[in-house]
């Protein structure tokens, strides 16, 4: 069994950042847009139930 090169480990920090770039930059349209009426007024009637 061939290990890899410690170069090519990562620290979970690291894997974390590439990741989250990483879904950031495709989704980013997504980030960007507007919320459905549907979802803003599920999140009204959450926010509503858990503020107390």
């Amino acid at each position: 069994m061939n290990k890899l090169p410690n170069s090519l480990t990562f620290s979970q920090v690291q894997v974390n950042f590439i990741l989250g770039h990483s879904l950031r930059s495709i989704y980013q349209d997504t980030l960007n847009s507007p919320l459905p009426e549907h979802l803003k007024t599920l999140v009204a009637q959450l926010e509503a139930r858990f503020s107390s």
